[in-house]
């Protein structure tokens, strides 16, 4: 065999064996890797829960920042009188 040869046949070698380690990866974390495109929605999915939770609980910080401020400006005005 050639230095070439050699060097083909380690590539393919690599890219099987890293293929391989890819899927046990995927299949030890749940993803059924005989239906692929379920796997994507599930982390749409996933992906869209995170960010409405994240947008939920910035308005609700805002809202009880609203509140808190406007609790403090009820206790000054009314302190004025």
């Amino acid at each position: 065999m050639t230095e070439d040869e050699l060097r083909e046949v380690a590539k393919e070698g690599g890219k099987e064996g890293g293929r391989e380690a890819a899927q046990e990866v995927l299949r030890a974390l749940g993803v059924d890797l005989e239906h692929p495109f379920e796997a994507q929605k599930d982390m749409h999915f996933l992906r869209d829960l995170r960010k409405g939770t994240s947008s939920v609980k910035g308005k609700a910080i805002n809202t009880i920042i609203g509140a808190l401020a406007l609790a403090g400006l009820y206790k000054i005005f009314t302190g004025l009188k």
